[in-house]
């Protein structure tokens, strides 16, 4: 299982954001964390997840797809650090 952490910024003169999601979201389980930000676990490699997360986007938005490990740190609520315990 690989895990994924997907960030993007879309911007105008279009704004695709339900299809941006919905892509990242068809990767396998997933967690959103701030506005733009995912975690994914997938079994999906890093080539066939930047096809598919970025399906959607306008060519003056930006995604970064980061391969991540098990140590993660932030400021997240309870429900959120329950999923990367059964996830990442």
């Amino acid at each position: 299982m690989n895990r994924y952490m997907i960030s993007y910024d879309l911007n105008s003169p279009t704004n695709n954001r339900k299809e941006v999601e919905d892509s990242i979201k068809s990767l396998g389980s997933w967690c959103k964390y701030v506005s733009t930000t995912f975690l994914v676990s997938s079994y999906k490699s890093l080539d066939e997840v930047q096809t598919i997360a970025t399906k959607n986007l306008d060519s003056n938005d930006s995604m970064i797809i980061c391969m991540i490990q098990n140590s993660i740190k932030g400021w997240l609520s309870n429900e959120q650090w329950n999923w990367i315990k059964q996830n990442i």
